[in-house]
């Protein structure tokens, strides 16, 4: 959505949620904290404008002090601690709106499993290998959220600064327009997003490799719905 993104979510009890997130470091868009500025925004995107449908049970709540964090217990082949396994966001965590947690959380728990069956007896053994198997089976998730996150706030910056967005990554924005197109690349997508595979692993297979070819030399669509500078400034406003 250009200077912010959203996010909306199913509860239970028959509630949901609307999130709005930026940029840190922009400080005017700080003014979403109001209820009337936040519902004006939402109410100017066309998608998700009717999830203000309803009765609020709170006001607008506020998260900040989201960070990365990575955590590794072997240093040149040698683990600083043995007996212990961190496992999930004890090991590492990303911008939560991803919503990765629980997916990274379980896929990191079959890898503890598998390596304490090999070695549970042998604690130098085990923690070389769960270092190992963490970096190679769980890690590349890690640093693909981060990359992906790198390139969303570099859109927010340069919106927020005027000037033109970068350039999105062109296999990606292949992979979301062709998801659009035809349902195997969207069940591919799918599990992108799932953590069932990595991006690399999907655009490799023959039938998303075909489709995203097609594309190759098309003018890709830009999103109608991006807020720029002077929209969101207007609408902060009011």
């Amino acid at each position: 959505m250009g200077l912010f993104s959203i996010l909306t979510l199913d509860g239970d009890n028959d509630t949901w949620s609307i999130t709005l997130y930026t940029s840190s470091k922009n400080k005017a868009m700080r003014a979403l904290r109001d209820t009337a500025t936040f519902h004006r925004v939402v109410s100017a995107c066309p998608r998700q404008a009717h999830w203000l449908d309803g009765e609020p049970v709170t006001p607008v709540l506020l998260m900040t002090g989201v960070v990365d964090r990575y955590r590794r217990f072997v240093v040149d082949g040698r683990p600083v601690v043995t007996g212990f396994a961190a496992v999930g966001d004890a090991w590492a965590c990303t911008n939560p709106s991803a919503g990765r947690g629980l997916s990274v959380g379980l896929l990191h728990a079959q890898v503890l499993r598998n390596v304490a069956r090999r070695h549970i007896d042998d604690p130098g053994a085990f923690s070389r290998e769960y270092d190992a198997d963490t970096e190679s089976q769980v890690g590349p998730f890690y640093r693909n959220q981060i990359a992906a996150d790198r390139v969303r706030i570099a859109e927010m910056t340069a919106l927020e600064e005027g000037m033109p967005m970068p350039p999105p990554n062109p296999v990606m924005a292949k992979l979301l327009v062709a998801s659009s197109q035809d349902a195997d690349v969207l069940r591919g997508l799918i599990e992108i997003a799932m953590c069932l595979a990595l991006p690399q692993d999907v655009i490799a297979r023959p039938h998303v490799a075909a489709k995203l070819a097609e594309l190759d030399g098309c003018q890709l669509p830009q999103d109608p719905n991006i807020v720029d500078r002077q929209r969101m400034a207007a609408l902060l406003d009011g």
